[in-house]
């Protein structure tokens, strides 16, 4: 399994309010690909993937020359920080909550933009290696009444680098968290927005060239207009009533930018052409382009939503995130200062268009109490708002995932598969849309009660002769696992997922476990399962009759949870928030135990008969990442028939 190393390169001493402070950075590496990364705002200075074989790379990032120079110039472009508490504009730096009146430093006049003159992006953040050497994760306490805002908050962003599905692909994962601290105090009565976003400035070329030669592609059909502004309508329009906004269908930002300058600023196309090609923001009589949150589309099924797609050429950058908006934004201001187009700070010379930013987020100027929000109406617009930090709930959390192929002809067939009834699909989203959502779980459930007795051969399928060869390498494996040492009088808890008749408790949990606890769907299966383990043993058993997808196990519970023959019925979103419900019932050092059939020649199969996914490895690693777990141990099962589906066991930790 490839494993991305993390190191720290350097630290860059600085004048920070006064006192010598340092900017760290660091790095990740693997397939030839290096990302930079600084504490100063969390911020990715450099995205270097391999270009070929000849080890030439090229920086997919737009910025300054280093880090010293983030400092120094200020930052006024965002170039690659995280920006907040809240990203995007806030109305004339102003707004309420539960009849409290807050001001945010209007940076952007007369707006506040990307949480006010010092956000997140500006601030040296706390950082370390982390994930046993492959992640980098950067930490800020933002105080009560910093830049305006209320409440004491703490916020972590995470950096992971790890393999695409093909052979030379990478994925650069970004978990950004925050907490609302003291909330457990009974006196604590405050809330707080949270609105998170990374800016990246991206350009897949020749950074000299602009990005007019990239294509677009969003998974939106709609947006939400601004007035002059830039502050949104409240408004969500759909893109059938405004072509020019529309990269639903892949296009070029030269005709879409061309197409913007004619009918949204009314030139004539001589000069929409002729402002393209030069680039210089000191000849353009207003900035223009594209600076709108477009709606992402519901895309059920997936375990995180495609939110666009970035190409030049060959080379190809997808977006994904579980945010309701993303910010497409074209560069249009670079180069208004020297401190964000000059060569002498910057790696290039930078104009406008020179980028384009696919910043994930909440709707714009959306802080608001529920009560308040439901009295605005426009529900569309406010389905996107702005998330508040309250005691009830302390947390937030966003996953940012971008995954480059820097040739993506030959990397596409790595994310096709099939289904039982010949179906071809050339990706995963296509895969899904295709299903039938609605019916899945029941379609699934319906199978097993018509094919599968109370009996081991009948929930393996008629498989039942492997099961002791099963159990045998299932004992090896947590053999070689280091289990949590617990506290006197706390017992050693167990649980079997999709436990069917209790078939791996039995054979395998109880003798690690003072007891266990059987989660199966199928009332049927289960009401034979204590037959099936015996009288005394299943005394120290309890038993669950609930769907997966749908049961809440619990925080600080088990020292083990073992999933086997069990997910590969959930969509690919229940399996991942499913994975992180198990992440939090876990006791420290605790282990969760993924034990699932897999592909080798497609990233897919699906079972039309029992609605069913068998996943290649890469495609079960990948969901594993989304959900935030690490990847311990990976063996694979040994001595069973040729004809029987390779089974990794893959060892989790949170």
């Amino acid at each position: 399994m490839e494993t991305a190393i993390a190191s720290k390169i350097d630290a860059v001493s600085v004048i920070e309010n006064d006192e010598s402070q340092e900017i760290e950075v660091f790095t990740l590496k693997l397939r030839g690909a290096t990302v930079h990364l600084s504490s100063l705002g969390a911020t990715i200075m450099k995205f270097l993937p391999k270009v070929d074989d000849d080890e030439e790379v090229v920086d997919i990032v737009a910025g300054y020359k280093g880090a010293k120079i983030f400092h120094d110039t200020g930052n006024p472009a965002f170039f690659n920080a995280i920006v907040g508490r809240v990203a995007n504009r806030i109305a004339k730096g102003k707004f309420s909550l539960n009849g409290k009146f807050y001001s945010i430093f209007p940076n952007n006049p007369p707006n506040a933009l990307h949480g006010g003159k010092v956000g997140t992006s500006h601030k040296i953040w706390r950082s370390k290696i982390s994930h046993n050497g492959s992640a980098v994760q950067f930490s800020l306490l933002s105080p009560d009444g910093d830049q305006g805002f209320p409440g004491s908050i703490t916020i972590k962003a995470t950096y992971s680098l790890r393999p695409s599905f093909s052979s030379s692909g990478v994925v650069l994962q970004l978990d950004m968290n925050a907490e609302l601290n003291d909330h457990q105090k009974e006196d604590i009565v405050m809330e707080t927005p949270i609105n998170l976003a990374n800016h990246a400035y991206f350009n897949l070329g020749d950074h000299e060239n602009g990005i007019l030669d990239h294509s677009l592609q969003v998974e939106s059909d709609s947006y939400t207009p601004v007035d002059k502004n830039f502050i949104p309508t409240r408004e969500v329009v759909s893109l059938d009533e405004d072509a020019v906004m529309d990269f639903r269908q892949e296009k070029t930002l030269r005709d879409s930018l061309e197409n913007y300058g004619i009918e949204k600023m009314g030139l004539s196309a001589q000069q929409s052409q002729e402002y393209l090609e030069k680039r210089d923001f000191s000849l353009l009589p207003t900035p223009y382009g594209f600076d709108h949150n477009y709606v992402v589309r519901k895309q059920p099924g997936i375990s995180l939503p495609k939110t666009g797609s970035l190409s030049f050429g060959l080379r190809k950058l997808t977006i994904y995130s579980d945010s309701p908006g993303v910010q497409i934004y074209t560069a249009n201001y670079l180069g208004d200062t020297k401190k964000t187009s000059s060569a002498e700070v910057c790696k290039e010379t930078y104009g406008p268009w020179n980028a384009v930013c696919l910043e994930t987020q909440h709707f714009p100027d959306t802080i608001s109490s529920e009560k308040t929000a439901s009295l605005l109406g426009k529900k569309k617009f406010w389905a996107g708002k702005c998330p508040l930090l309250t005691k009830t709930e302390p947390t937030y959390n966003q996953t940012m995932v971008m995954h480059l192929e820097m040739d993506y002809s030959s990397a596409e067939a790595s994310y096709s598969g099939s289904d039982t009834d010949g179906t071809k699909y050339s990706s995963i989203e296509e895969m899904w849309r295709d299903q039938d959502l609605s019916t899945w779980y029941t379609r699934a459930k319906g199978w097993y009660e018509d094919n599968c007795p109370s009996t081991i051969d009948g929930v393996l399928g008629g498989i039942g002769h492997i099961s002791k060869k099963d159990l045998e390498g299932s004992r090896e494996f947590l053999k070689q696992l280091k289990l949590p040492s617990l506290a006197d009088g706390k017992s050693f808890l167990a649980c079997e997922c999709g436990a069917g008749i209790g078939r791996v408790t039995k054979g395998l949990l109880l003798e690690f476990a003072d007891r266990c606890d059987l989660v199966e769907s199928s009332s049927r299966l289960l009401m034979s399962a204590p037959d099936h383990i015996g009288d005394s043993e299943s005394n120290k058993c309890r038993f669950f009759c609930a769907e997966l997808q749908d049961w809440q196990p619990g925080v600080n519970k088990y020292s083990v949870i073992w999933i086997q023959w069990a997910l590969c019925y959930l969509t690919d979103f229940d399996i991942v928030q499913f994975l992180r419900r198990c992440s939090e019932s876990l006791v420290d050092g605790g282990w969760i135990i993924l034990k699932e059939n897999t592909c080798e020649d497609e990233a897919f199969v699906v079972d039309v008969d029992d609605a069913s996914v068998t996943r290649s490895l890469e495609y079960w690693l990948d969901l594993v990442a989304k959900s935030g777990l690490q990847v311990k141990r990976l063996t694979w099962q040994v001595d069973f028939p040729d004809n029987i589906f390779p089974v990794p066991m893959i060892g989790l930790q949170k």
